[in-house]
């Protein structure tokens, strides 16, 4: 005994009219391309916060940098010191000198990276928001100095507009808000 369902063969051969047809075809390449831009945008964009955190964790080992951060607050604090000086011929090989630059050229890099996109600004804002624009302004009359003397204002510019664009813009605190992390 043979069951036969017109119904369903014409519902059969009107769909595999469908999935044949130019229009489903070009609808399935155009949802695949969707899905491939949106994995390397996904990809591209947890590497970016991978080599972020790799830094922020780096640079929390790097003595060079802490000592940096000592001496530049230890000459911005002291009133008998000149930090200008110490862009001058005659101090620019000094301890303290080589010090600055050592933290300067650190967070020179760094504004480079973030404005070619290596690294994640929220991430590195959230967590060195402080210590960049504090740094920033303690050394400026240093940077100011250097750009005088070697006449040339592109020391330290991707630097001095990152420091300059997060003062700016302040971090908000988080202390009484709801929602502080993303679980909440």
């Amino acid at each position: 005994m043979e069951i036969t369902c017109t119904a369903c063969t014409s519902w059969l051969a009107a769909l595999a009219g469908i999935f044949s047809s130019e229009a489903f075809r070009g609808a399935t390449i155009f949802f695949g391309v969707v899905i491939a831009l949106t994995s390397v945008l996904s990809a591209k964009s947890t590497a970016r916060k991978k080599q972020t955190a790799d830094l922020l964790f780096g640079s929390r080992a790097d003595k060079e940098l802490g000592e940096g951060y000592k001496c530049l607050q230890k000459l911005h604090n002291d009133s008998g010191s000149n930090i200008r000086s110490l862009a001058k011929k005659n101090r620019k090989n000094s301890v303290e000198a080589n010090q600055i630059r050592y933290i300067l050229n650190h967070w020179e890099r760094i504004a480079v990276g973030l404005r070619q996109g290596i690294y994640d600004e929220k991430m590195l804002r959230e967590a060195n928001w402080n210590t960049v624009t504090r740094m920033y302004f303690q050394a400026q009359a240093y940077i100011d100095a250097v750009r005088e003397i070697e006449k040339k204002d592109t020391y330290y510019q991707c630097l001095e507009a990152l420091a300059k664009r997060w003062e700016s813009k302040p971090l908000p605190s988080f202390r009484k808000r709801k929602g502080f992390w993303p679980w909440q």
